[in-house]
C-alpha cells in the first residue's frame, strides 16, 4: 500500500475510531456499530474498505463476524501504533464489551 492510500483510509474519523478500538483486540460488527456512532451500512462499507485494503482480518464465530487488525499491517507500519492509541483517547472510543447490551462499555 502506497503513502497516500494509507492517508486515505486514516483521514476519515469512522476508520480511525474502528482502528484505534480494534488495536490488540478483537470485536464483532455490532460492537465496532455501538463505538463508531453511526448506521449499519455505514460501519459495513467503513469495514469493508479497511479489509479490501489488508488492514483488518475477519473469523466468523458463530453468526457473528469477528474484525481484528491485520498483524502484518502492523508490522509493516508500526508507527501507526502510538497514532491509534493517541486517537483512542482524543476520540474518547470506548469499547462495548457485548453486543448484547450495548450501553454496558468501559474506556480502555
Amino acid at each position: 500500500m502506497k503513502l497516500h492510500e494509507l492517508f486515505r483510509i486514516l483521514s476519515n474519523e469512522t476508520r480511525l475510531k474502528i482502528l484505534a478500538v480494534l488495536l490488540g483486540k478483537e470485536m464483532c460488527a455490532c460492537q465496532l456499530l455501538a463505538i463508531a456512532g453511526t448506521t449499519q451500512p455505514n460501519i459495513s462499507q467503513h469495514l469493508q474498505v479497511l479489509k479490501d485494503r489488508g488492514v483488518v482480518k475477519t473469523s466468523r464465530k458463530d453468526s457473528f463476524i469477528y474484525y481484528s487488525i491485520n498483524e502484518r499491517f502492523i508490522e509493516e507500519h508500526p508507527f501507526l501504533i502510538p497514532i491509534l492509541e493517541r486517537a483512542k483517547k482524543e476520540y474518547g472510543v470506548r469499547v462495548v464489551e457485548s453486543c448484547s447490551s450495548p450501553n454496558r462499555s468501559s474506556e480502555e
